[in-house]
């Protein structure tokens, strides 16, 4: 025994190395060992020869290892099982994926999709890319025109939409087929027998292109827009255990928020000093009094203790003070929406003149040119008083700052309230315990209380209404020549909008799902839309000069620099004068995209023509119709709005759009 150990020890380097060795060959054989069994799942649009070709085998190997259950005729279905030949060698595809966001979880949601799918289909690698948002659209672009776009990509942040549509033409490949059908992944649950399209929250609404025809996108979530708070800060400094549900409880918790002082570690370790020094002349002055010191040592004492207190008084006044709102010019874009604009929802009646429940920005010009309504109705002076009480509130500065900063100053508890979309709800959540404290989630704080401003009131006819689509949007822009890659493209977008996959893809994101029935994980749960409410009443945005005219007045407006007369005086003398001008070059540049309705109108009479489906041919002759009738009732509706653009220059007032004829009043016996 005491050889043995003798001789381990004299050679113990060389079995080291000997026994690493066997170690790393053995590791070897076994990851390039091929199982003796090897099985298939058929995916739709698969046939017996393209299976062969991924697997660089034959179909007659493929028939002799299947016999008797497969023959070369037979056609195969998706979900089948297939054996494959002993010696056949996957042939390894690679799917890459791009999109824009940056958020935590959303890289590790589609990685876990991709592992997942990756057990299903072993020959399959899907590799992804996340673009940061402020150059999304010049790479978009730039991979494009290039040729090298990835196999599926989220459409289209950054993206001029008339280049999108010539883009969408070009190289997507149009999805219609594919919703239209049920989603294979589906196959063991309730959807199975049910088209993708209808197996969602909006039926994928926002992915049908209508100048295309075509739906183009699948989306895998849902957004919308709420209030996130600070629990404990919201506590703390207004004693508040639950959130506002008013606009005038809103605006008190606000006041309260910035009577108190921000004070963070190093603030706080400057103050101890001060007061130290303060509570140190105070003893001083203190000593001297009771040893009954000369009148000129207790002079000096005391000032020194008042030198001691201004330094004090001094430093304090250079601690800033809580800010209640995080804000930023990316944040103001969402309550402009969902909170002051639904303040102006009476205006919008009064120049609704096609009838569609919504303002149009041509609307609102003939209405201001027609003197019908002006920035003095009341539904504007409440809404635009909402805003100076909005942006009183918000941090210093913010029109001139981005979405990180506001998200920055929310986390760092400097702030109390911050509005933004789901997509930002895991973040906040996991930036919010790491910080040590809680957030919560609240509705818009609307002017519906007894105690709000009466003026404000009266024009708060609903909430702001809410129809979500889908996002987080994918394509498949993959060409013609890279057959394989654009069916897995698509086969790995079908599995990641299966139900349960969906679920699973947005519960690791932190998003709400966009499948049917699901909803939101966590503080996701308090998110529901408003089904019912109101449109908005606000849309200056006619064209280029009057737009950034706007723009101008409005920040001014916001941080306090300009009243409301001013901003009334300024923007609407250079509305009415240059509104007309911006209206004739947007639909100058509208007729200029007419050249891809003709090329629509050609593809589909193509499409229409050679047709063997009767219920394809149907489709494609009404999209034809449509489509070649788009341009002239277009015409239609331009020279409509023409004509009331003139008669309100010459003076004549148009009727209100929506009123009773004398006759319906008579029936009705109204005054």
């Amino acid at each position: 025994m005491g050889k043995l150990i003798k001789t381990i020890k004299e050679y113990f380097g060389l079995i080291v190395i000997a026994g690493a060795f066997v170690i790393a060959t053995v590791m070897v054989f076994m990851n390039g060992r091929v199982d003796t069994e090897v099985f298939h799942v058929v995916e739709p649009g698969e046939t017996l020869k393209s299976i062969a070709d991924s697997y660089q085998t034959t179909v007659a190997r493929i028939c002799e290892e299947n016999y008797p259950d497969i023959s070369p005729n037979e056609i195969i279905k998706p979900g089948m099982k297939i054996k494959m030949p002993g010696s056949a060698q996957n042939r390894i595809i690679t799917v890459r994926l791009a999109h824009w966001q940056l958020e935590p979880g959303v890289r590790d949601g589609i990685a876990y999709m991709a592992k997942e799918y990756q057990k299903i289909h072993p020959n399959v690698r899907v590799v992804q890319n996340a673009v940061p948002e402020s150059t999304y659209g010049q790479w978009f672009i730039t991979q494009m025109l290039g040729g090298t776009a990835p196999d599926l990509i989220e459409c289209a942040l950054g993206v001029p939409y008339n280049l999108l549509i010539g883009y969408y033409m070009r190289y997507f490949t149009p999805l219609t087929d594919i919703v239209t059908q049920p989603n294979p992944y589906n196959a063991h649950n309730e959807f199975a027998k049910v088209p993708l399209r209808e197996t969602t929250k909006d039926g994928l609404k926002t992915c049908y292109n209508n100048d295309v025809q075509e739906y183009m996108t699948i989306g895998l979530s849902q957004f919308l827009v709420r209030f996130y708070y600070n629990k404990n800060l919201l506590k703390k400094l207004t004693g508040r255990d639950t959130a506002p549900e008013t606009w005038s409880e809103f605006l008190a918790a606000c006041e309260k928020i910035k009577k108190h002082q921000y004070i963070n570690r190093t603030s706080r370790t400057e103050i101890e000093k001060f007061s130290a020094k303060v509570a140190k002349a105070e003893k001083h002055l203190q000593a001297l009094k009771t040893a009954s010191a000369s009148a000129g040592s207790v002079a000096s004492a005391e000032s020194e203790l008042a030198l001691r207190k201004k330094e004090l008084s001094n430093y304090m006044l250079t601690v800033p003070m809580f800010a209640p709102i995080a804000n930023s010019k990316y944040h103001m874009n969402m309550v402009e929406g969902s909170l002051f604009n639904v303040m102006a929802a009476s205006a919008r009646e009064a120049m609704d003149f096609n009838h569609d429940c919504t303002l149009g920005a041509v609307e609102q010009y003939i209405g201001f040119k027609s003197k019908m309504v002006t920035m003095d109705h009341p539904a504007y002076r409440a809404r635009f008083k909402m805003v100076a009480q909005y942006c009183s509130n918000s941090m210093p500065g913010f029109t001139g700052l981005g979405r990180d900063d506001a998200v920055l100053m929310f986390v760092q508890q400097r702030s109390v309230f911050i509005i933004t979309g789901t997509w930002d709800a895991l973040t906040l959540a996991e930036q919010a315990k790491d910080n040590g404290f809680e957030i919560g989630i609240m509705d818009f704080p609307y002017p519906s209380g007894k105690d709000d401003d009466e003026d404000l009131r009266k024009q708060f006819m609903g909430a702001s209404f809410e129809d979500p689509g889908a996002g987080f949007q994918f394509g498949t822009p993959t060409p013609e020549s890279a057959a394989d890659r654009r069916r897995i493209a698509i086969d790995f977008l079908l599995f990641m909008s299966a139900k349960e996959n969906n679920y699973k893809l947005n519960e690791l994101i932190g998003w709400i799902p966009s499948v049917s029935g699901a909803d939101g994980a966590g503080v996701l749960q308090y998110f529901k839309p408003h089904n019912d409410g109101v449109q908005g009443g606000w849309n200056p945005g006619i064209g280029g000069e009057s737009a950034i005219k706007w723009q101008q007045v409005y920040a001014m407006y916001q941080v306090g620099q300009m009243s409301f007369e001013k901003m009334r005086d300024d923007f609407t003398s250079y509305y009415l004068d240059r509104g007309l001008n911006d209206y004739i070059i947007v639909n100058k540049n509208w007729r200029r995209n007419i050249i891809n309705d003709e090329k629509i109108v050609n593809m589909l009479r193509a499409k229409a023509i050679i047709a063997t489906d009767e219920r394809k041919k149907k489709e494609y002759w009404s999209k034809y119709r449509y489509v070649m009738l788009r341009p002239f009732t277009r015409e239609v509706d331009v020279a409509f709005e023409r004509a009331l653009i003139k008669n309100a220059a010459d003076g004549i007032i148009p009727p209100p759009p929506f009123y009773y004829s004398p006759e319906a009043r008579a029936r009705l016996k109204l005054k």
